[in-house]
């Protein structure tokens, strides 16, 4: 069945809402069931519904979300653009489970680069993030890591090759260890560009990379380093 991408901030208030609401527990939170590393779709909404725009350190943020002429929801993906940083940041991409193996996340990740399109020059980089094998707690969640750094690299994804720390998104939670990804993007990238964009996703967190000794540690790494080899996913490495 064909889907029709939506773009939330193209909707009125009440109709964003109510979309938001539905793609949040109908798929992106049992996409992502661990709190620590899922933001609150309400802090998407905040952003989406001010008036005026909030100024950096606060992202420029886009939610598109699939739906079918049934109306209901096949996945969705959240992009943000960090100003400062000249850097775009796709957060989040998830797929309803039977929806799957369809080509939806290629779609999506098409939607996300053209809503960053919109927002900056079309050569402005595009991170994500994805979970590491060696964090793989058994034998199912290291074959769920291998299938999803696979389908990343069919979708375009390549590692930017650091030992990248998370900054907690919130004051309850910690840093966390993940591969930092591009999209499409050159065989090297300019550490003091992933720098800013680190450093201005933690300030619109709330919080500093200098607070956690890990976080601290790779900013300083990161300074003192000229450009960052971009290689293909362990999972797919030569």
């Amino acid at each position: 069945m064909d889907v029709r991408a939506v773009r939330l901030s193209a909707l009125d208030t009440a109709d964003r809402a109510d979309l938001l609401a539905r793609y949040a527990n109908e798929v992106y939170a049992p996409a992502f069931p661990d709190a620590e590393i899922r933001e609150d779709p309400d802090y998407w909404r905040g952003l989406l519904d001010a008036d005026p725009y909030p100024p950096p350190p606060q992202p420029r943020i886009e939610v598109l979300v699939l739906v079918d002429g049934d109306g209901r929801i096949a996945g969705g993906v959240t992009i943000e653009l960090y100003r400062r940083a000249n850097a775009g940041l796709l957060t989040y991409i998830s797929v309803a489970p039977d929806r799957r193996g369809r080509g939806l996340g290629k779609r999506l990740i098409a939607e996300a680069r053209a809503a960053l399109d919109r927002f900056a020059a079309p050569d402005t980089p595009m991170f994500a993030e994805t979970e590491r094998m060696e964090d793989a707690h058994d034998d199912d969640e290291r074959a769920a890591t291998v299938l999803r750094q696979r389908r990343l690299a069919g979708m375009g994804a390549r590692w930017v090759e650091f030992d990248y720390v998370m900054p907690p998104l919130r004051p309850d939670t910690s840093p966390h260890r993940l591969h930092l990804m591009i999209f499409d993007g050159p065989d090297a990238v300019p550490a003091a560009t992933v720098l800013a964009l680190l450093n201005e996703l933690a300030h619109a967190l709330d919080t500093d990379l200098d607070r956690s000794g890990d976080t601290r540690a790779m900013a300083g790494w990161l300074a003192a380093q000229d450009m960052l080899p971009v290689v293909p996913l362990p999972v797919v490495a030569p």
